[in-house]
């Protein structure tokens, strides 16, 4: 008998939100990321509020916040180059939600 599992993925239960809040800098063209624990990643946010808060932390004055949805942000953060290998969900910077992209 063969047994499945129901989360095989360490962290697939917890749902990212439909719609995220990304930070971009147009004249550079990059968009706000963070490192926990050596992963890198694209910052999202599920409020607007919580992307502006992270945009006081970020050295790059005439940051935009962008509300896309989840697909984007993913496809976002695969186009990254390396280091970004992640998206990753920073409602609670301490324990962020981190979406493997590659």
């Amino acid at each position: 008998m063969t047994e499945t599992l129901t989360a095989p993925v360490l962290g697939i239960e917890n749902d990212f939100p439909d719609q995220l809040f990304l930070l971009f800098h147009s004249g550079s063209g990059k968009y706000g990321c963070y490192c926990h624990q050596g992963v890198h990643g694209v910052a999202c946010f599920s409020s607007e509020a919580g992307a502006f808060r992270f945009a006081e932390w970020i050295d790059l004055s005439g940051m935009s916040c962008v509300e896309v949805v989840f697909d984007e942000a993913r496809e976002i953060a695969k186009q990254r180059p390396m280091p970004i290998v992640s998206l990753m969900l920073l409602d609670r910077l301490s324990e962020p939600q981190i979406h493997y992209v590659r």
